[in-house]
């Protein structure tokens, strides 16, 4: 009943887990059906079964409350009518209250259906065979995989018009795969929570077992329309295949372009031609302004063409509009700016960043470098090299979350020989003794805290807790230290304490 081409608009009762297995349609005013279904003979005094059969009337049911409704509900239940498909008097797909509690509580199925002639036509095509359905449908996919299709989701989109039943792509675990850039989102059962449903698979990739995946997930369905569905699916398979193949094929050759001309940026920026600024403006790089460079390094091996849109994905919903290229150990990318942005802004970029980085690790762990604000075409390729040394220089850095910002580091390196003084250590950890007592994660907090400028939000999202915990965690270390973290000397003197304290512990 979830077949899109039968045109169903609304249902009453409750759907069960009986099967039809044939179609019996009957004319004429409700009066001659009801004495068809009370005498089991048709029209033309032929014997009547109706038993698991879906029951189709073909006149439309009467406006308002009829008798011969509750009527028609109750003798179609009684002849074992698996489901009763009517045409009501409205085009809303409702049924009257009084149709909608009979049908509950005799637990027949009763179909709302826009045009009887069309469901008639559906219905057969399911119960008419394996065979026949199966020709259909392969005929209908074939004719369908021979058109151009731009996108994935598109095609995808195509092919469950084709099947009557949604298409999705999924991975050799289940989960769904965004089809192109579009966020993946949960698929819903068709027939509802709690009805059973049936998953239909095909292996887009023949010979990899760990590829991924067509799936058509059915409500109740016959055995043949499982089949036939099973078969057409297999035949869809190859065409998307064939597109994946050829969106791969794409991608990698856009890849080799921007690698290949960062190449020649770098090796060329003092003096970069016409030509080049010409392919720079189609890839939509911007080397006039000012830039602010990132480096991402992946923390493990990743398919960084295939990932590319991830980190895209995860810069655009941080309003970071960023040219990025594939290198041989993650990405670069940098920020442009037509004027010079102030001190406030290049801060926020970099917090916004981290945001981004955040996300990404979900399914990327990558350690993250952010270069000083350089100012023209050669400042993008300083900025990149300051980004690079602090994404290794981030490598070390679990406990600000593999992230640093150059215009940060000199300070926090100013810092780490600071707390290196035989004078100091002490000090420290006399002064943090009772955080020491309490336990590491209060240590641990307070440093990470201090670190990302008192922000409640990015220290919860280094330390993968609940912002709360955080601001639970800083106000009993208050309690315990007894200093005020609103004061700027205060802070500098724990953070000074806290990098004394957490080296002497990683001896």
């Amino acid at each position: 009943m979830n077949h899109a081409a039968a045109g169903c608009i609304g249902s009453a009762g409750e759907p069960g887990a009986r099967t039809a297995s044939s179609l019996a349609a009957l004319t004429g005013d409700l009066t001659e059906v009801n004495r068809h279904i009370r005498e089991l003979r048709n029209a033309e005094g032929d014997p009547l079964t109706l038993k698991d059969s879906v029951l189709l009337v073909l006149e439309p049911l009467p406006a308002g409350v009829s008798w011969d409704v509750e009527a028609l509900l109750a003798l179609a239940s009684a002849a074992g009518v698996a489901a009763l498909a009517v045409k009501p008097p409205s085009n809303d797909g409702t049924f009257p209250p009084n149709v909608q509690r009979l049908a509950g509580r005799l637990g027949l199925v009763v179909l709302a259906v826009h045009n009887t002639w069309q469901f008639g036509v559906a219905a057969q095509e399911l119960l008419s065979g394996a065979a026949h359905l199966q020709g259909l449908l392969l005929s209908r996919v074939a004719a369908e995989c021979e058109l151009p299709h731009d996108s994935l989701s598109h095609l995808l989109s195509r092919l469950g018009v084709v099947l009557g039943h949604q298409v999705t792509l999924v991975d050799s675990s289940g989960n769904l795969i965004s089809a192109d850039d579009a966020p993946a989102e949960a698929e819903p059962n068709p027939a509802g929570p709690e009805t059973p449903r049936t998953e239909i698979f095909s292996p887009v990739h023949r010979h990899v077992d760990a590829g991924p995946r067509l799936r058509v997930v059915l409500g109740p369905a016959l055995g043949q329309e499982q089949a036939a569905i099973r078969a057409a699916l297999g035949l869809a398979a190859l065409a998307v295949s064939e597109l994946l193949s050829r969106q791969r094929l794409q991608a990698e050759r856009d890849a080799r372009h921007r690698v290949a001309l960062l190449g020649e940026l770098i090796d060329h920026a003092g003096d970069i031609s016409p030509s080049f600024r010409a392919k720079a403006w189609e890839l939509g790089w911007a080397l006039d302004g000012y830039h602010v460079a990132f480096r991402v390094i992946t923390r493990e091996p990743v398919d960084l063409v295939a990932k590319k849109p991830e980190l895209d994905r995860a810069l655009l919903r941080e309003n970071i509009e960023a040219s990025t290229v594939e290198q041989s150990d993650g990405w670069a990318g940098w920020i442009s700016f037509p004027s010079k942005p102030g001190p406030a802004e290049v801060s926020k970029i970099s917090s916004a960043l981290r945001r981004a980085q955040h996300e990404l690790g979900a399914t990327v762990p990558t350690q993250f470098g952010v270069g000083r604000l350089q100012a023209q075409h050669e400042g993008i390729v300083r900025s990149l090299e300051e980004a690079g040394d602090a994404a290794r220089i981030a490598a070390a850095r679990e406990n600000s979350g593999y992230f640093v910002h150059v215009d940060r580091l000199d300070m926090a390196q100013l810092l780490l020989i600071w707390t290196r003084t035989d004078t100091f250590r002490p000090a420290a950890r006399e002064l943090l003794a009772p955080l020491l007592a309490a336990g590491p994660e209060l240590l641990l907090t307070l440093n990470t805290f201090l670190d990302n400028e008192s922000s409640l939000t990015e220290t919860a999202a280094i330390l993968d807790v609940h912002r709360n915990t955080v601001s639970d965690r800083i106000r009993r270390i208050q309690s315990l230290i007894a200093i005020n973290l609103a004061d700027p000397e205060a802070r500098l003197a724990l953070q000074l304490a806290c990098r004394s304290v957490l080296m002497d512990q990683e001896k």
